[in-house]
């Protein structure tokens, strides 16, 4: 692997290595829980490679119109006209499960005004009970329930959880006797997920969760509303380089209407402009921070002019990304630097008619040629069932199981688009939902487990269409982060406390209220704080994982 981060592409290498690394969300009261993980806090690289991870079999049971490939997702003009069932049995044991998560969009009803919810209840054979956050106040919520011990059976933990092997060791279930080898087998839909993502599920020599699986469904490029720039007359936007990048921009842009082409400082774009890695690279052993390429300082720069320029929506620095997604569905920006996943949320939270299109730019290079687009994290959380459940972990991990039903199943139409009438209505095979739909569906089961995404969207098969195209154009570039499957305990105590006050000085940089030139002085300063430590970590773990 180059300094770049470049490797040969396949979800069971690129993405896979032992257990995941963690760093940057803080969870108030572990001080207590290190010493209860291997390697006194740490997490051992080895004797988690050792672990024999389930035994992947693909479901096969619905053939795709767009064939992917191991990078490339599959791809369905359609639903499938008659679906199969695949569950036998109501998974639950009649007793309430409870289960805590966050909610991208809006907070539903709750289970006693919510059809869907009612009628998943009824399926699963237990009554789901959910607490639930906003993505902006979930990180908050998950620590302070950690810290009070008052965690649900089934817990939603994102995988950059800090102290993640002490947290789990003290709090989860060990699953390797259900999970390893042929024992999932038992949960064939568990058993449908590739190898490369139940690596970030292992932990202090075992198996501590169910992954919620990503990788390219993550991977983030600037969508865009096709609908407004074909209104401009810009009917196929491809900036060659940094500077077509920047004119498409001002554009978009007309302050004096409200509108601006960002949502945010697309910084991370840049920066995929100029060949910078995704977090860290490694070649021959030895690891390398992003934040140490020499061209972040082109990077801050040219993010600067775009904000100087004044193509940014200025309360870009002071909101959420709730907020921004507000600001793409409702016409305010033209861009924003999202995923796969959100592209379809996008259509689902429509406001804006028919003529409502997105689409997503590829990454030029900044002075011509291609670019290198970041490959997505592979999980979006572990789902870890708590130790102290009076629920048998069975029962748990068949629920997993049928939430994990794959595209194409009757399991995931339900769970998907909700019944047919009250939450959406047929098109030829097509479940199309409407407003009810979108509001009472939206509970967060995808963070219990899920299929591998599909690319599909309900009446709109021009979107995977879409999808499949760009993931075709970027996969032969994609870029991972190296240090995915490798455990840093300074990453995890100390990554979001050294990393704060780089990403300030970044925003202060792009603001204008800092010279370009205190970026290298900063690195230092992170390098000093923990980068170092956290480097030669990263190090020794992937000696240990390669025998080194």
């Amino acid at each position: 692997m180059d300094l770049h981060g470049r490797t040969q592409l396949s979800r069971r290498g690129l993405l896979g290595g032992g257990a995941v690394l963690a760093g940057t969300v803080g969870v108030a009261g572990l001080g207590g829980l290190a010493g209860c993980s291997t390697g006194g806090g740490g997490d051992d690289a080895a004797v988690n490679a050792a672990v024999k991870l389930p035994t992947h079999k693909p479901y096969e049971g619905v053939e795709p119109d767009l064939a992917g490939d191991e990078t490339v997702l599959d791809g369905y003009l359609k639903y499938p006209s008659d679906p199969k069932q695949v569950s036998t049995e109501a998974p639950g044991d009649g007793n309430p499960v409870t289960f805590m998560t966050n909610i991208p969009g809006a907070i539903p009803p709750p289970a006693s005004d919510n059809a869907f919810w009612t009628e998943l209840n009824n399926r699963l054979g237990s009554p789901l009970e959910i607490s639930m956050a906003s993505n902006d106040e979930y990180a908050d919520k998950f620590a302070t329930r950690v810290a009070g011990n008052d965690l649900p059976d089934l817990i939603n933990i994102p995988p950059t959880t800090a102290q993640l092997p002490g947290l789990l060791k003290a709090k989860a279930r060990d699953l390797t006797e259900f999970l390893s080898g042929d024992a999932v087998q038992q949960y064939p839909f568990l058993a449908n997920l590739p190898e490369v993502y139940w690596r970030g599920c292992v932990f202090n020599g075992g198996i501590y969760g169910v992954p919620v699986p990503r990788g390219m469904a993550r991977t983030s490029l600037p969508l865009y509303r096709e609908d407004l720039l074909a209104a401009k007359g810009i009917k196929d936007p491809a900036p060659k380089n940094f500077q077509e990048f920047f004119d498409l921009c001002v554009e978009m842009t007309d302050q004096r209407g409200n509108r601006w082409a960002w949502s945010t400082a697309p910084t991370n774009y840049v920066k995929q402009m100029l060949g910078i890695p995704y977090l860290w690279a490694e070649e021959g052993g030895t690891f390398t921070s992003a934040n140490e390429h020499p061209r972040n300082t082109d990077a801050l720069e040219a993010v600067r002019k775009l904000v100087e320029a004044g193509v940014v929506n200025p309360d870009a620095f002071t909101s959420g990304a709730s907020a921004r997604k507000q600001w793409f569905n409702g016409g305010i920006v033209s861009f924003d630097l999202d995923s796969f996943v959100a592209w379809n949320q996008y259509y689902a939270d429509n406001t804006a008619g028919d003529a409502f299109a997105v689409n997503m730019l590829d990454v030029p290079g900044f002075d011509d040629g291609e670019g290198t687009p970041w490959l997505g994290a592979a999980l979006n959380n572990i789902t870890a069932i708590n130790a102290q459940t009076k629920h048998a972990p069975e029962t748990l991990l068949k629920i997993a199981n049928w939430m994990a039903a794959p595209f194409g199943t009757q399991e995931y139409l339900f769970r998907k688009f909700g019944v047919e009438g009250r939450h959406y209505a047929l098109e030829g095979s097509d479940p199309i939902p409407n407003k009810v739909g979108v509001l009472e569906t939206g509970i967060g089961l995808q963070y219990v487990c899920d299929s591998p995404m599909a690319l599909y969207l309900a009446g709109h098969p021009e979107v995977p269409e879409k999808q499949q195209k760009i993931q075709q154009k970027i996969a032969p570039r994609l870029v991972a982060n190296a240090s995915y499957g490798l455990y840093s305990d300074t990453m995890s105590k100390k990554g979001a406390i050294i990393d704060g006050p780089l990403n300030d000085l970044s925003t202060q940089i792009v603001l204008g209220k800092q010279p370009v030139s205190a970026w290298e002085t900063g690195v230092k300063d992170w390098l000093a704080a923990g980068g170092e430590d956290i480097r030669s970590e990263l190090q020794q773990a992937h000696a240990d994982v390669n025998g080194g």
